[in-house]
């Protein structure tokens, strides 16, 4: 039988159940058939807890309804509550009046330690929780950034706005990071490994803009660089929207998705046909800053939850040097924050500048990371002779001996509304749910 079946059962005549203080919470005990007259369901607690709280549900259990009821608590002085909260003062009494062990104490001074005891017991749990809470409310500041953004990501709100604020935030940081040098060739190969982005500046022009104007000149070229990028990959993503919206398909795919790799990572952006046609192909690249977005958040966010677990679990030992735990969690939280935030920034940023579609079955073979080595200038300059790169979108399994050329215009791979259960159609033979539906 379950456990609230038993407990209703406990007011049946010459019942006796046996139960700890909280079984059967929520559970009506009914009257058997002649209890009233006897007086009712009687309660019978073994000692007293930790909370008034307790106890008062205990005796609530007696006179549910109107029905007659009593309550009676028996409680020894070598209860956990007595023995740390004033049995001793209660002993020494009970021995001045000549009471005998094992003699049943009735006393109003009984009654009233026992309620001193649970009054401080109360007090340190509510210190507790408020302290527990102030605790969370440093988190919960840290939620609502990270939340936001993640929403503008989801609604496409603001999501352009908080892109070139991320680029803003990042070459501030790099400019802060080489400026006082003058590392100029360092300055422009950071650039182009992030950012794909090729600056060019010469020493006189590096020393007259200052750190601001050098900021200022990097950001506007980095946002007419970003634009061409957009550019160049809606052209063919738009032709192939309108190839799916003319053709002749009785069933035509309401939705289509392409894979981007930065040559480390791959991320599937997911788009609608009719937003396609509506912006002229620039779905894609929205879409491709929301995945980015997404995606980048998710896994710092869950990484930086886990970092201030380990924090706060070690946090209360600075109280030994004589520091306030609470003070030295916020400190330490609002620095793993700062981090959060500028590991998001440079890979959001650094991915959407740098990914392009990939072609010829490339989704299936993602490259791992290797140690880079040393770019000097002149080999930057070779490897990165334009600052437009070219993109083609997957065109699948079929494609023809046109997938090998990066600037022929090729349909999107589609799909419609895959199911969880359905293969992938990556073709890694998986099942969606398993594969890219993960």
């Amino acid at each position: 039988m379950s456990e609230a079946q038993i407990v209703a059962e406990a007011g049946q005549q010459g019942a006796v159940t046996i139960a700890t203080n909280m079984a059967g919470r929520g559970t009506d005990i009914k009257l058997g058939q002649g209890v009233k007259k006897r007086g009712g369901l009687a309660i019978l607690g073994t000692e007293r807890h930790e909370s008034r709280r307790i106890d008062l549900q205990l005796r609530g259990r007696a006179g549910r309804q109107g029905d007659p009821g009593e309550s009676q608590f028996y409680v020894s002085l070598e209860d956990d509550l007595m023995r740390l909260f004033g049995s001793d003062r209660v002993a020494k009494v009970m021995d001045r009046l000549g009471i005998e062990e094992g003699e049943v104490i009735t006393h109003p001074w009984v009654n009233k330690s026992i309620e001193r005891a649970q009054g401080k017991v109360e007090q340190n749990h509510f210190a507790s929780r408020k302290r527990q809470l102030e605790y969370d409310d440093v988190l919960n500041a840290q939620r609502h950034v990270i939340y936001d953004r993640r929403l503008h990501a989801l609604k496409g709100e603001r999501l352009r706005g908080d892109i070139l604020d991320m680029l803003n935030q990042y070459i501030d940081h790099v400019v802060e990071k080489h400026y006082g040098d003058g590392n100029i060739e360092e300055l422009r190969e950071e650039l182009l490994r992030n950012l794909a982005f090729d600056f060019e500046v010469d020493r006189e022009t590096f020393v007259r803009l200052g750190e601001d104007g050098l900021k200022d000149r990097i950001f506007d070229g980095a946002v007419a660089f970003y634009q061409r990028k957009r550019e160049a990959l809606s052209r063919p993503f738009f032709d192939g929207m309108r190839q799916i919206a003319e053709s002749d398909q009785e069933k035509k795919p309401e939705k289509v998705f392409v894979d981007f790799s930065d040559g480390l990572r791959v991320l599937r952006a997911t788009a609608t046909v009719e937003e396609g046609m509506a912006t002229r192909g620039q779905e894609i690249n929205n879409a491709l800053e929301r995945a980015a977005m997404l995606a980048f958040i998710d896994q710092h966010w869950t990484e930086h939850l886990r970092d201030l677990d380990e924090l706060k679990e070690g946090i209360g030992l600075r109280a030994f040097g004589q520091r306030d735990p609470l003070i030295e969690y916020k400190m330490e939280a609002f620095k793993l924050f700062a981090e959060l935030m500028d590991k998001i920034n440079h890979d959001v940023v650094s991915f959407v500048f740098k990914a392009g579609p990939l072609v010829d079955g490339q989704a299936r073979r993602r490259p791992t990371a290797a140690p880079r080595p040393r770019m000097d200038a002149k080999r930057a300059r070779t490897e990165h002779a334009t600052a437009e790169p070219q993109y083609g979108v997957d065109a699948g399994a079929n494609g023809s001996s046109a997938d090998r050329d990066p600037t022929a215009k090729q349909a999107p791979v589609t799909v419609d509304k895959v199911g969880r259960n359905d293969p992938c159609p990556c073709g890694s033979g998986k099942k969606y749910k398993h594969c890219h539906g993960q």
